[in-house]
């Protein structure tokens, strides 16, 4: 039985992992795995979306701005997956996020929930960098500028309007971002990573071999992943 909660909003809502094939991105009850992430192959790193932000609730679809703070019903996505984790004993020894606040916010609830300690947030683990022009706006609102430059970016892969990240930056940061959890898991022990869903998408792209900076930004805007939801390499999460 799948063990459920509600949120603010008065929904009930499961605690999933999401499951990365090669062709598709999709997610699977925690409850499914449950057995396999604890006990056979705990992961030395655990990733995890940040709760709902403002943005998240108001601007669906929309890039969210840097300071866009949890919501209330964010707040308590992210106590229910900590206390999941705390229920199946993972052996967590820091937590660490991305510098964006609704990441550290659900950092923070997550470390005092598990009762763990919680290192300085790193920027190699924030969001991509989307061009100022589009933050806060929903794709309706997008202007020509940035239409013009969706069509083309994957062609020039260091291409950037003001303010934003080339997909080939991008992809250059989320191997940096890989790289920087497995040192943290080897020199503390198993890390939780609170960061984002494109940039936990690009990581999940590169798990699985791809290595061109189009191709790692097409599955990271594929990737689906609920606030607060957790991914793991496949390794992590099979029985």
């Amino acid at each position: 039985m799948h063990q459920t909660a509600r949120s603010a909003g008065g929904h009930r809502r499961r605690c999933r992992f999401s499951h990365l094939s090669r062709r598709r991105l999709h997610h699977r009850p925690m409850s499914h795995r449950r057995r396999g992430l604890v006990h056979d192959m705990t992961p030395a790193v655990l990733w995890m979306r940040h709760g709902t932000c403002e943005d998240g609730l108001c601007r669906p679809g929309a890039h969210a701005r840097p300071h866009s703070p949890l919501t209330v019903g964010g707040s308590v996505e992210a106590e229910f997956t900590a206390r999941q984790l705390q229920d199946h004993h993972w052996p967590l020894a820091v937590v660490v996020s991305s510098p964006l606040r609704r990441a550290r916010q659900t950092a923070s609830i997550a470390a005092s929930t598990l009762g763990a300690r919680v290192i300085r947030p790193l920027d190699a683990f924030a969001e991509w960098r989307a061009p100022s022009c589009v933050l806060g706006r929903t794709p309706s609102q997008y202007p020509p500028a940035y239409q013009a430059w969706r069509q083309q970016r994957g062609h020039d892969l260091d291409s950037a309007l003001p303010g934003g990240e080339s997909l080939r930056t991008f992809a250059e940061r989320a191997s940096e971002a890989a790289r920087i959890a497995h040192h943290l898991s080897t020199t503390h022990g198993p890390a939780l990573v609170v960061s984002h869903r494109l940039l936990i998408g690009a990581i999940a792209a590169l798990h699985i071999g791809h290595r061109n900076a189009a191709d790692i930004f097409s599955l990271a805007s594929e990737f689906r992943l609920a606030p607060a939801g957790l991914w793991a390499p496949n390794r992590g999460v099979s029985p």
